[in-house]
């Protein structure tokens, strides 16, 4: 059995930076994990799913994406362009007496 290499997380997160930057994947709109996995995939050539959810996860928190909830249990996302933002919407109620 065939071991892989140990993996350099920020090397690959930059890989994979590079190649959504280059297919313009802003534009592609909110998707599902499952696409984003298989992208990674197949820019890095991990088979493991364990390094692939944490170069994921690195680029999620380090707001690589914005996110979104849907009426299910599960999240969208969405890979940022350089000229967006996180928007956060919540309401707030002031009452003065």
């Amino acid at each position: 059995m065939e071991q892989e290499a140990p993996m350099n997380l920020i090397y690959n997160v930059d890989l994979v930076v590079k190649y959504l930057k280059r297919k313009q994947a802003h534009k592609w709109g909110y998707i599902r994990y499952s696409i984003f996995r298989k992208l990674i995939t197949h820019v890095t050539g991990y088979s493991r799913l364990y390094y692939i959810r944490k170069i994921f996860l690195y680029m999620v928190e380090n707001e690589y994406f914005i996110k979104e909830k849907t009426d299910k249990r599960s999240y969208l996302y969405k890979f940022k362009s350089n000229k967006e933002t996180n928007v956060i919407n919540k309401e707030i109620t002031i009452t003065f007496e």
